[in-house]
């Protein structure tokens, strides 16, 4: 990686010629030079843009703040390369000449800016790590459910079923509580998953509630439902896969993705929040009306 990335500023070298300049990369060359964490990425949008959705691993300096400068120049390494991209080129362009301005030696401008990057299909997160939206079409996998697995060997890893795979739920509202036993918070806000949503709904056919479980052996999984006295199904997910899925891999848990009839998301929640909460139990009940 750092010879690619040695690579990309030697090639910014002499594109640039004489005198301070930056370079602009296409979005793949820029998904390189970012992959090392060596580089400094910097969204210079607005909070409430970077708040949509913003490439993984950035961190928010708007460039039409006053502080852009100060800011910059008292957090980031004048050593290392910086990245910076805005929505469409223009704010990083004036952002990267600043940055070289004020003594910075490496400075990478994303051409095109997001839209460019997501029109090539890279990844994008929201504040909550989140890889998909409201809107989007839920990714599809399949979920191996523990319920059926109390007669295993406790040293079981799965791969035995049953199994449920989410593009065959289409025509049904979809629930997905993403969990894990250690988490506290998601015990907080089981019983009331439990006792608002699923003993409600449980009956109705056209419903489908399931906690996946990230990355615990199934023994575990069985007794973090006996704990918390929930009685909706709950899946194994190995390594997170499923997880990786919807958000980024090392960010928290205490997350519920609510999918329509159609398969598109319509609804997600990240921690234990009551008004989001029950804007969440109102969603569930609006879809089932229908």
């Amino acid at each position: 990686m750092k010879r690619i990335l040695t690579s990309l500023l030697a090639s910014a070298a002499v594109l640039a010629g004489c005198g301070p300049k930056f370079q602009t990369l296409s979005p793949a060359d820029f998904e390189t030079a970012v992959a090392d964490t060596l580089v400094q990425l910097v969204d210079v949008r607005t909070p409430e843009e970077f708040a949509g959705t913003h490439i993984p691993r950035a961190v928010n300096m708007d460039v039409q703040a006053e502080d852009f400068l100060p800011n910059a120049t008292g957090s980031l390494d004048p050593d290392r390369p910086v990245a910076v991209y805005c929505r469409g080129g223009r704010r990083s362009a004036d952002a990267a000449r600043k940055l070289v301005k004020a003594g910075f030696g490496n400075v990478l401008n994303l051409d095109g800016g997001i839209t460019a990057w997501t029109e090539a299909g890279k990844t994008v997160s929201d504040l909550w790590d989140y890889i998909v939206f409201d809107g989007d079409m839920a990714p599809d996998f399949s979920m191996e459910l523990v319920d059926a697995m109390k007669d295993y060997d406790p040293a079981f890893a799965g791969g035995q079923g049953p199994f449920v795979q989410l593009s065959d739920l289409r025509g049904k509202v979809v629930l997905l509580q993403f969990t894990a036993s250690w988490c506290s918070v998601c015990r907080k806000e089981m019983p009331h998953l439990e006792s608002r949503i699923w003993l409600r709904h449980n009956g109705d056919k056209d419903f489908e509630f399931i906690a996946v479980d990230r990355d615990e052996p199934i023994e575990k999984m069985l007794k973090f439902k006996e704990v918390t006295g929930i009685t909706y199904p709950m899946a194994f997910d190995p390594q997170g896969q499923i997880f990786d899925k919807f958000a980024l891999h090392d960010s928290g848990i205490t997350r519920n993705v609510l999918i329509d009839r159609d398969g598109k998301i319509v609804y997600r929640t990240r921690l234990y929040d009551e008004e989001a909460f029950e804007t969440l139990v109102s969603k569930v009940d609006s879809l089932l009306a229908r």
